[in-house]
């Protein structure tokens, strides 16, 4: 986890992670940086693929606004 705070640091968007709820960060994390699929990510929470990927869109959405803040 260290790793994407770093990664987020160094652009301008740590501010914004911060304020993620725990499950956005864990699903950002598992995508981004352990390269799991939606679908396996959706697996692991229940629900279907399509939320997974609509909330992955939804946070990066939320990480681009406290950017240009």
């Amino acid at each position: 986890m260290n790793t994407l705070e770093n990664i987020l640091g160094e652009v301008n968007l740590e501010k914004g992670y911060e304020r993620l709820t725990q499950r956005e960060r864990k699903i950002i994390n598992l995508y981004y940086l352990e390269g799991y699929i939606d679908k396996e990510i959706a697996s692991y929470y229940k629900v279907t693929r399509e939320n997974i990927c609509k909330l992955r869109k939804n946070v990066l959405n939320k990480l681009k606004k406290y950017k240009n803040i």
